[in-house]
C-alpha cells in the first residue's frame, strides 16, 4: 500500500451559532428561510405563505394574512458531518478505497422573531411588521490531529506532531419592517427595507505538539492567522400576491444585489497585519523596489462582499378534496454572474405539499435543489466551482392555547465535492518527525473527497389576535 502522511481524525463536537460548513467559512451561509411550516414544504412560500416569516421571501404574503396583531418566534437547530478522505491504493496502483482521515460533528442554532399589525378599512388593508433575524453566517469549527508515522504496537497511536484548527464566528444580521397593501385579499403589493450589518472573525492556527518541539532542532514555525471583517448596507425586497380563483394564486418577489462596505483588518502570528510586509518586489537585478502589505493583501481577498440578486416565482393551488391541501411550487433565478464573472446564473426549485389529517393535523412534505458557487485557487489560477445541494424536508404542527400555533419540520441535506488540504501536508517536513516518509504537498492530481450531512429542525410558535 502506498505510503502516505497519516492524519488520525479525532470528532469534535462544538455548540456554535449558525453556520453550515467550512466550505462556505469565507463567503458565509445565505439564510433564506426562518418558518417551519414553509422550511417543511421545501421552502416554497412565494405564494400560499400564511406565517409572518414567509414575508421574508416574499413580502406581499403579509398583506394576506388575516387582520389584527401576532408574531412569531423561531428556533433552528443543525447538525453538520464534515468527513474528509484520501484514496488508498494496493502495491500495484490500484485504488482501493477511500479513507476517512478527519471526521468533524458540529451543532449550530439559529432564531428570529418578529411582530406585525394588519388594519382593515372598507376594501383595503394595511400591513406592517418588524423583525431581526440572521441573513449570513460565517461561523465553523473544525480540528484536526497530525501524527507521525511511527508504529502503532502495544495499542499505542503514532506521536502527535501538531493539532490544527479553523475557527469562525459572526453574522451578518437583518433588522427592518415589512409593509404591504392589499385589496380585498385578492392582491397584495409589499416591501421589505432593512439595515444590514455585522462583523465576523475567520482564525486558522497550527499548534505544535511538545513531543515536536523536544525533538526539532530549532524554533518550529508559529502560524496563526486572524481575518477580521466588518460589514455595513441596506436591504430591500419587493414582491406581489395575486389570488387568481379562490384554489389558484401567483406571487413573486425581486431582491437587487447588495454590494457591502466592508473593513478588513487581523493579525499574523499576533502582529497586526498593517505593520507586515507580504510579499517583496524585485528588478532584474535583485533589487528589492516595492513590497506588499499584509493589509493591502487582505482587502483585495477579503475587502468585497456581494449578495447575488434573486428573482422568485411561484404559485399555490388547492385541489378540489375532502381534506384540504396546499401544493406550492417556486422557481427561482440567482444572478450570480453579478457576483463574479467566472460564474454563471443558476435557478433554484422549490417544491412542497400540505395535507391536512384528521383533527386538523397538517403533513407537510417537501423538496429543494440549490446550487452555490464557490472560488478555487490553484498556485495563481483561480477556477469556479459549482455545487448543488438537494434537500428532503417535512415536518407538522398544532394549535394550542387557541391563538398559539406551533409549527415544526426536519430537513436533511448532502453534498459531496473535491477541494485541497486545509493544512499543506509539506508544512510538516521536519526529517526529525518522520521515520520513512517525506510529507509533501498534494494538489488538484490528488485532492480531498469531501462529503457532508445536514440534519437541521426548525420550530416556530406563532400568537394571533
Amino acid at each position: 500500500m502506498k505510503k502516505f502522511l497519516i492524519l488520525i481524525f479525532t470528532v469534535t463536537v462544538g455548540l456554535n451559532l449558525l453556520s453550515y460548513s467550512l466550505l462556505e467559512r469565507e463567503s458565509g451561509n445565505f439564510i433564506e428561510n426562518n418558518d417551519a411550516r414553509s422550511s417543511a414544504m421545501g421552502g416554497a412560500a412565494v405564494s400560499g405563505g400564511n406565517r409572518l416569516f414567509d414575508a421574508f421571501i416574499n413580502p406581499a404574503n403579509l398583506g394576506m394574512m388575516k387582520k389584527g396583531f401576532g408574531y412569531q418566534f423561531s428556533l433552528g437547530v443543525m447538525k453538520n458531518d464534515d468527513n474528509r478522505s484520501l484514496p488508498m491504493y494496493n502495491f500495484f496502483d490500484g485504488y482501493i478505497d477511500d479513507a476517512t482521515y478527519a471526521s468533524n460533528v458540529n451543532y449550530f442554532s439559529e432564531y428570529s422573531l418578529g411582530i406585525h399589525y394588519k388594519y382593515s378599512f372598507e376594501k383595503f388593508g394595511l400591513s406592517a411588521a418588524a423583525f431581526y433575524r440572521p441573513l449570513v453566517d460565517f461561523n465553523s469549527y473544525y480540528k484536526e490531529e497530525v501524527r507521525n508515522d511511527e508504529g502503532s504496537d502495544y495499542n499505542q497511536y503514532p506521536q502527535i506532531i501538531a493539532q490544527n484548527y479553523i475557527e469562525g464566528d459572526g453574522t451578518i444580521n437583518s433588522m427592518g419592517f415589512v409593509s404591504s397593501f392589499n385589496y380585498k385579499d385578492l392582491l397584495s403589493i409589499g416591501f421589505e427595507f432593512s439595515k444590514l450589518d455585522g462583523d465576523t472573525k475567520l482564525s486558522k492556527r497550527v499548534d505544535w505538539s511538545d513531543y515536536a518541539e523536544e525533538t526539532v532542532a530549532g524554533d518550529l514555525p508559529d502560524t496563526s492567522v486572524v481575518v477580521k471583517r466588518d460589514f455595513d448596507d441596506f436591504g430591500l425586497k419587493i414582491g406581489g400576491n395575486i389570488k387568481i380563483s379562490p384554489r389558484f394564486s401567483l406571487g413573486f418577489s425581486y431582491s437587487p444585489k447588495v454590494e457591502f462596505d466592508v473593513e478588513t483588518g487581523g493579525f499574523v502570528n499576533g502582529a497586526k497585519i498593517d505593520t507586515l510586509l507580504y510579499q517583496y518586489i524585485y528588478d532584474e537585478n535583485d533589487v528589492v523596489i516595492d513590497s506588499l502589505m499584509y493589509s493591502d493583501y487582505f482587502a483585495q481577498k477579503y475587502g468585497e462582499y456581494k449578495i447575488p440578486s434573486r428573482f422568485r416565482i411561484g404559485f399555490s393551488f388547492q385541489p378540489r378534496n375532502i381534506m384540504r391541501t396546499f401544493f406550492n411550487c417556486d422557481v427561482e433565478l440567482v444572478n450570480w454572474s453579478a457576483v463574479n464573472t467566472l460564474f454563471d446564473d443558476e435557478f433554484n426549485y422549490y417544491v412542497g405539499v400540505e395535507h391536512k389529517l384528521s383533527y386538523n393535523l397538517p403533513l407537510r412534505i417537501g423538496f429543494r435543489y440549490n446550487t452555490d458557487y464557490h472560488l478555487i485557487e490553484d498556485s495563481e489560477m483561480v477556477m469556479a466551482e459549482k455545487i448543488s445541494m438537494p434537500t428532503f424536508t417535512a415536518g407538522t404542527g398544532f394549535s394550542f392555547l387557541k391563538n398559539f400555533r406551533f409549527d415544526i419540520s426536519a430537513e436533511y441535506s448532502h453534498r459531496k465535492y473535491e477541494t485541497l488540504d486545509l493544512f499543506m501536508d509539506g508544512f510538516y517536513n521536519y526529517a526529525e518527525l518522520w521515520n520513512s516518509i517525506t510529507p509533501e504537498n498534494r494538489g488538484w492530481e490528488n485532492p480531498d473527497e469531501v462529503s457532508e450531512s445536514f440534519i437541521k429542525v426548525v420550530s416556530s410558535v406563532s400568537f394571533k389576535w
